[in-house]
């Protein structure tokens, strides 16, 4: 047992001794004092070094380039019309508008001389004209017929207490007039109106409900009762002015 011990101390003076002029050797000897001790270190990866990275070129694939076909459609607008004229057939559109729903709104709209009804309208009044009666109701005229009732023109001279809904205003020289269903009337001392004859010279905004379309010297005019309504514009839009018969 000492003389095992003995050898090996005398061997590692030997290998010491032998280490020190070569080098090699002891390193050699220390790698294998390592494998036996443990499984031998993996090199560690070599630090990256700092550097300029190379992005490689994208060259951009050369294709051929398809077009679509498609079909242009060219619409032809109509030649537009003057300022002037524009704004006066809208506003012309606008008050036909604005007239024919104005004109729906009132009782007399719905009628016309010479229609024929079986009863009259609750709230009428009788009125007589030299010595013939007759029969109102907000503006419209009756008369007995063979069978019910049959409206008639405003008669002249006929005195009602109330304007019939919708009437205007219209003023010739100092004498001021009022307008509706196609009657003029004039206001009495006792706050009553009167139907007069219709002035000529006078425009009203809308037209009796039985007025119906004339060609006077190759224009347009409307007739109602004996009197003419002449289309005209006043103010951007349609009138209509009373002339005497021609």
């Amino acid at each position: 047992m000492k003389l095992h011990t003995l050898n090996r101390i005398t061997l590692s003076f030997t290998l010491l001794a032998v280490g020190a002029f070569c080098p090699h050797l002891h390193a050699g000897w220390s790698s294998l004092q390592g494998n036996n001790r443990s499984a031998p270190a993996r090199p560690s990866a070599p630090r990256p070094q700092p550097g300029v990275v190379r992005v490689p070129e994208l060259r951009q694939a050369v294709n051929p380039v398809v077009r679509e076909q498609t079909h242009i459609v060219e619409r032809v607008q109509p030649a537009p019309m003057s300022v002037d004229r524009t704004r006066a057939v809208v506003a012309d559109r606008q008050r036909m508008d604005v007239d024919e729903d104005r004109r729906q709104s009132f009782f007399w709209s719905d009628f016309h001389a010479g229609m024929r009804i079986d009863n009259l309208p609750d709230g009428y009044l009788r009125i007589g004209v030299r010595g013939h009666p007759f029969f109102y109701f907000e503006g419209v005229f009756y008369d007995d017929g063979p069978s019910g009732y049959v409206t008639v023109a405003p008669p002249v001279d006929a005195v009602i207490s109330e304007l019939p809904p919708g009437a205007e205003t219209v003023t010739m020289g100092d004498t001021v007039y009022y307008y509706a269903a196609g009657a003029f009337y004039i206001q009495q001392p006792d706050g009553s109106y009167v139907v007069v004859a219709a002035p000529m010279g006078v425009t009203v905004t809308l037209l009796p409900p039985d007025a119906t379309p004339v060609v006077i010297n190759g224009t347009t005019c409307y007739q109602a009762d004996g009197t003419y309504y002449q289309p005209v514009m006043q103010n951007g839009v349609t009138a209509y002015l009373t002339i005497a018969q021609p």
